[in-house]
């Protein structure tokens, strides 16, 4: 079957999908979270960047209900930082959220602080995986190539945020590893919707080069999906 999606129809397989929440934890989506904290990101802002929760939500009731794998990744690092590169480390302090610093939700980034919790409107399912990355591509080091193989996945749908971050790149490692991925775009978001903007037109870019782009809406619309349903 194929998803209307952009800039070409994407060649969907149910039976072998997995869904990808990326980076939906409180240290991105808390008032109280690291990263608005200390970028002084607005109520308001923050409320625009939470308007996808919902729409995730309404997906994974949908692709659990087709039996479709959940994996939800994080951005932590060890508590120890042993698994922060210096790159990194210096990237996000230029950017004014060193990781590891102290806040009401516990070191920003850090695995087993509050802030690293994924947000409880979305809270992982009995027999959902779950998984901690010390990089923004979910696939460095940890074992989701390794998991998607075993479960026979070969199609994932992401969605999470922030979509020129940590879902873009996701998206573009997963692709290059041989996987067809689908960005939803109305289940990913930035704090500059400029930024979520300008990752859609790279993934839409070079006439298809890049990779697909489509709405939640579009994929449980399609024909074949509504019969399905029937």
């Amino acid at each position: 079957m194929t998803v209307p999606a952009r800039p070409h129809a994407f060649p969907m397989d149910t039976t072998h999908a997995a869904v990808l929440v990326i980076d939906m934890q409180r240290d991105f989506l808390d008032p109280d979270g690291g990263c608005p904290r200390l970028l002084r990101i607005s109520l308001e802002v923050l409320a625009g960047v939470r308007e996808i929760i919902p729409r995730i939500a309404n997906l994974l009731t949908w692709t659990r209900s087709r039996q479709m794998t959940t994996l939800y990744a994080r951005e932590a690092s060890l508590p120890d930082l042993s698994d922060l590169t210096e790159c990194k480390r210096q990237r996000y302090a230029n950017a004014g959220y060193p990781v590891g610093t102290p806040g009401p939700l516990g070191k920003l980034l850090v695995r087993g602080e509050a802030g690293c919790a994924i947000i409880p409107e979305l809270a992982p399912a009995s027999g959902d995986l779950e998984l901690d990355k010390p990089a923004q591509s979910a696939f460095i080091g940890t074992d989701l190539e390794a998991s998607l193989r075993a479960l026979g996945t070969t199609h994932l749908l992401l969605t999470g945020v922030t979509t020129q971050c940590c879902v873009l790149a996701t998206y573009r490692h997963a692709a290059d590893l041989g996987f067809f991925p689908l960005l939803l775009e109305d289940c990913c978001a930035a704090f500059d919707p400029r930024d979520h903007a300008a990752a859609i037109d790279v993934l839409t870019s070079e006439g298809g080069a890049v990779g697909w782009v489509s709405t939640s809406d579009q994929l449980w619309n399609t024909g074949e999906m509504r019969t399905d349903e029937k």
